[in-house]
């Protein structure tokens, strides 16, 4: 006979009807209320689970027939007896009838508990909380490292470039800065560098209000969404879905940027809408470019379409261009030009940061001097 103790109650009607409990050594029992005989003895079920399977519980990823059909190991079937001096799990070897069973299809939904606490921590930060939940295929607890990297890069991109883009500003307040991973899924947490103003919002928030459109089911949603974030946030977000398609994952975007309306705001995206969306911004593949103008001069010219060119402020570009007759004709370092280019952006692999790809679609005679 082990001895239990109750340590969270999930659904109470007069007496808890779904509860874990936990014994000395730290083992975790999900336990049920299946009936109460004709003297008031409780009839409690109850089942072994490790954290992460009672994670999934928790965040309605499983329900709770199958918690009880299938168990993680042989003889994690436990008859659980509510009495006055405790309660005590005795491992059950009987066969679970249905009057035992919970009905098939019931899942636990924590999300209150959730976005109450993430509200709460918006609060007393003061800044914008995000959680963005990757659902992988077997719904593990680990992920690629590359793949997570790669996916956070984009992310932080997107909302860099959305942020810049709606702003006309550098994003230096548009930081997110991982603070925790949580089992469930495989969750990552944000705070943002941003803090709330006085009235409790922020600009952040604003960027998340347009980010959270191009999830949207409606296409003509997402691509109004391009349009207003054209170039490289549009760009962000198509390398960002490419992550996630090809590592078979779905998304649950959760953000808490007002404490003023206590609202939790969430974008949920299964990975056949992740591939719709992707062929909605492929097909509109001219919005992930912006034209970029710089005026300076031409440091070198090759005959293949490649060159140098030094800005006025100093810095030095390079790229290729859309027609390798554009070189012929170039004067370098003596002469002045404005120059147009087209500007993708694309993920250093070993570095895991963001370049920009300049391609030289055209250029103004010499500037006068």
């Amino acid at each position: 006979m082990i001895k239990l103790r109750i340590t969270r109650i999930l659904d109470y009607y007069d007496v808890p009807q779904l509860f874990v409990a936990e014994d000395v050594i730290g083992t975790r029992y999900l336990c049920l209320l299946y009936d109460i005989d004709s003297d008031g003895e409780l009839k409690v079920i109850g089942v072994a689970v490790s954290s992460p399977k009672l994670n999934d519980f928790v965040k309605g990823h499983i329900d709770l027939l199958t918690m009880f059909t299938s168990p993680e190991m042989e003889g994690a079937i436990f008859q659980v007896q509510m009495k006055e001096e405790g309660i005590f799990a005795v491992q059950y070897s009987g066969h679970l009838d249905d009057s035992m069973l919970p009905d098939e299809g019931y899942f636990f939904d924590d999300s209150l508990n959730e976005n109450e606490e993430m509200i709460a921590r918006a609060s007393k930060k003061n800044k914008p909380i995000i959680r963005l939940a990757f659902q992988t295929p077997q719904n593990n607890h680990d992920m690629d490292a590359r793949c997570l990297s790669a996916a956070l890069v984009h992310f932080q991109s997107l909302v860099d470039n959305s942020y810049k883009k709606l702003y006309k500003e550098e994003y230096n307040n548009s930081t997110l800065r991982v603070t925790t991973f949580l089992a469930a899924s495989f969750d990552v947490e944000f705070v943002a560098d941003e803090s709330l103003d006085m009235f409790g919002q922020s600009k952040l928030g604003q960027t998340f209000d347009v980010i959270k459109n191009l999830f949207s089911t409606m296409p003509e949603d997402v691509i109004a969404t391009l349009r207003e974030l054209k170039g490289f946030a549009a760009n962000s977000y198509k390398n960002f879905l490419e992550v996630l398609i090809d590592n078979d994952l779905s998304i649950n975007l959760k953000w808490v940027f007002s404490t003023i309306d206590s609202e939790v705001h969430q974008s949920k995206v299964e990975k056949v809408e992740l591939r719709k969306l992707h062929d909605i911004v492929t097909n509109n593949s001219e919005l992930g470019s912006e034209e970029i103008i710089f005026e300076g001069i031409f440091t070198s010219a090759n005959n293949n379409g490649k060159w140098s060119f030094q800005r006025f402020d100093g810095i030095i570009i390079k790229g290729d261009s859309a027609d390798t007759s554009l070189m012929s004709g170039v004067t370098i370092i003596e002469k002045k030009y404005k120059i147009v280019c087209d500007a993708k952006t694309f993920l250093n692999e070993t570095t895991l940061k963001e370049k920009i790809k300049y391609t030289l679609i055209r250029f103004d005679n010499p500037l006068a001097e």
